[in-house]
């Protein structure tokens, strides 16, 4: 989840006297693509290993949160005063872009807390989920980002003077206060649903518990294995993380206070993707997925560094069972 506001209308005036920090804007940018390549990373580990058990949702989630990285990614070259101005088209662009990342990658944390609540809930009760939950669960958070991303563009290309480089250099934004506040008003609902949905969560872990732990050990190897405590506490801790931000935020409508506050607040949230990496990367099951792959790599650098002939069937035979896990 990201609850994060942004600054009022006089505190957006303030912007305009803001002082670019550039090592503040460097920090932002490795960060934002040191969180890209380590989501990808796992996800893609996820989606390769036959090991790795997540909900639907999770694949949304970890998309979701990779979008929110890409936000400095076409500013990049553009965002100090010493370098060429963005196009506006680009500036346009980047704009859509920060401003739907952040309702987008809340929607996708609100996504799937609401699978793993369900699906325990269903677990205990050995009832079924319905069948057109899950569906709506992911495309929920695509369409909202998909909606904001026109809705910008659209209000861009109706007041092409409100598209601008904000001061501090980080991204590209509207001058007009209207596009932030409807945002932050959709991100505080979804935070507080987060919170909702988190509070029930727990309840029915608190009142089932010994239900759930029978679910974590189940005597059929066949039985489901995508829904478990570590990624239910996982997913908890992350999602009340961005709070830190949204502190941040209330201090972006004290006007003197955004020159000294806005570099660090968006250096806090583009450590959420990182932090999300750090979580969700250091699950045993992603670990050994790692870990699966660098022991075929090795063994296929002994095959082609022309081993003997008995070593090369022992290191194929090992491949093969490697790839079957």
């Amino acid at each position: 989840m990201t609850i994060t506001s942004f600054p009022s209308s006089r505190a957006i005036a303030e912007l305009h006297d803001l002082p670019q920090h550039p090592a503040a804007i460097t920090a932002f940018n490795v960060l934002s693509t040191t969180g890209f390549f380590l989501l990808l990373a796992i996800l893609l580990t996820a989606a390769l290993s036959r090991s790795v058990y997540r909900v639907s949702t999770w694949y949304t989630y970890m998309l979701a949160w990779m979008v929110f990285c890409i936000t400095p990614f076409p500013m990049l070259g553009h965002q100090t005063r010493l370098d060429a101005p963005p196009a506006w088209g680009t500036c346009l662009a980047d704009a859509a872009l920060m401003y739907a990342s952040r309702p987008y990658a809340g929607f996708a944390t609100l996504a799937l807390l609401l699978q793993l609540y369900v699906t325990v809930k269903t677990r205990i009760q050995r009832t079924q989920i319905p069948r057109y939950f899950v569906p709506i669960l992911m495309i929920l958070p695509p369409v909202s980002w998909i909606a904001l991303v026109l809705a910008i563009v659209i209000t861009g290309i109706r007041n092409p003077t409100l598209v601008e480089l904000e001061p501090g250099g980080f991204y590209c934004h509207l001058s007009s206060p209207a596009p932030a506040v409807a945002v932050a008003s959709l991100i505080s609902l979804v935070g507080i649903s987060i919170l909702t949905v988190q509070i029930l969560t727990f309840r029915l872990l608190r009142a089932h518990w010994r239900a759930f732990r029978a679910l974590q050990y189940p005597s059929d190897d066949a039985a489901p294995r995508d829904v478990s405590l570590s990624i239910i506490l996982r997913v908890s801790t992350f999602a009340l993380l961005p709070f830190v931000g949204f502190v941040l935020s209330f201090l972006t409508y004290v006007p003197r206070l955004v020159p000294r506050i806005f570099g660090p607040y968006n250096i806090v949230l583009a450590c959420l993707p990182v932090a999300a990496a750090l979580i969700f990367g250091s699950q045993t099951d992603v670990i050994d997925g790692w870990a699966s792959v660098l022991r075929i790599n090795r063994i296929g650098a002994k095959v082609a560094t022309g081993a003997s002939t008995e070593k090369s069937e022992i290191s194929v035979g090992t491949f093969t069972t490697v790839n079957s896990v």
